[in-house]
């Protein structure tokens, strides 16, 4: 047997090496033309109609429950209990006010603002072009040899606000990092609801020794859908984008509801910055007057010793009123009326139409 076994081994090795030394290979070598499709999706711009509340809500957090959050989260954290308690899905132009302690130390922090709630989504059409002045094509620049397609479009529909409120287990599975925990709930909250994109996803997490304990996020869910081929009359006057964007379908009417003021107020406080001067003079102010804010706001420093002791304040106080749909030859100053509620530019800028607000969004920054 083991002889056998022996002349077996020794016949598949001859046969290996009689193979390689004397057999040869082939193979055929050939060159093509190939012609890549280069697939361009846009999308229309979504108009989302916003109801502003007239009456404006308030809500404040202390510093225990701000405690461990930067200034922006804090920020956030306010805004979202304030949008909480109004049930409502937006807080327009938030002011904010913070207190400190006996030991210039944060105290609280205090939120005003109009609430409001997103009521419908559609698509922008050519019947809201007059809301556009000049609209930059971009052409995409495309390498090599190529094929394109007809410019194609997806309109958006988009769904009513969805909860998701992520389990024990599923916070464990994430990661339980803020951001791995976020990203984790925005992946399920599409999945759920078998969308494409999600609007305006906010969430409320409870983190313990760094670790997410709680987590709820709430969104828009958005789907892509009517994909079609764009006409030439859309594209002049549509602003159609790489990426889907939603816009706010409000606006308000500005009025001044005192001449202008100048005021003086000592600062006592040996170690306040210009900016926190500011705050709490504004703040003062506009609780003064029940305003919004002021028009052609200004602020005067007075200095001992580079201390400041006393500010000055000058403007005319005025309010947001006749909250509204916009509509065609509505003039939108978007240096005073912010939705987001960001501080107005300092750099001058002519009054622009609804949309031209939003072209920014397609431009690249200098």
């Amino acid at each position: 047997m083991k002889k056998y076994v022996l002349a077996s081994l020794v016949f598949m090795a001859v046969a290996l090496i009689l193979t390689s030394c004397g057999g040869s290979s082939k193979m055929t070598v050939a060159t093509s033309t190939s012609v890549d499709l280069a697939r361009s999706i846009r999308y229309i711009p979504t108009l989302a109609n916003v109801q502003v509340q007239p009456t404006k809500v308030t809500a404040t957090m202390t510093a225990t429950e701000l405690a461990g959050l930067n200034a922006e989260q804090r920020k956030q954290a306010v805004v979202a209990k304030a949008v909480a308690a109004a049930k409502a899905d937006v807080l327009v132009v938030p002011s904010f006010t913070t207190k400190k302690d006996a030991e210039g130390k944060l105290a609280s922090m205090t939120v005003t603002g109009y609430p409001a709630k997103i009521s419908s989504f559609r698509s922008l059409s050519i019947a809201d072009s007059p809301f556009l002045n000049q609209v930059e094509a971009k052409q995409d620049k495309v390498s090599g040899r190529m094929v394109v397609n007809t410019m194609t479009v997806a309109e958006m529909e988009y769904g009513p606000k969805t909860t998701l409120t992520l389990s024990p287990a599923d916070i464990g599975l994430a990661g339980q990092t803020e951001q791995k925990v976020l990203a984790y709930a925005k992946e399920k909250l599409l999945r759920q609801e078998k969308a494409d994109v999600l609007y305006e996803p906010q969430y409320t997490a409870t983190i313990v020794d760094g670790k997410v304990s709680t987590f709820t996020l709430t969104a828009f869910p958005g789907r892509f859908a009517k994909y079609r081929t764009i006409s030439t009359s859309e594209m002049e006057r549509l602003n159609v984008g790489t990426k889907p964007v939603v816009l706010y379908n409000t606006t308000a009417d500005i009025k001044a509801v005192n001449p202008r003021i100048q005021l003086k107020f000592a600062t006592n406080n040996a170690t306040a910055k210009e900016s926190e001067v500011k705050e709490l003079a504004r703040a003062t102010v506009l609780a003064k007057y029940k305003a919004d804010f002021l028009l052609n706001e200004t602020f005067y420093f007075d200095y001992a010793d580079k201390v400041i002791t006393h500010v000055t304040i000058c403007g005319t106080p005025a309010i947001y009123t006749n909250w509204r749909p916009l509509k065609a030859g509505d003039i939108v100053d978007t240096r005073i009326m912010g939705l987001n509620g960001a501080a107005a530019d300092a750099e001058e800028e002519q009054p622009k139409s609804f949309l031209d607000m939003f072209l920014g969004l397609f431009k690249k920054k200098k």
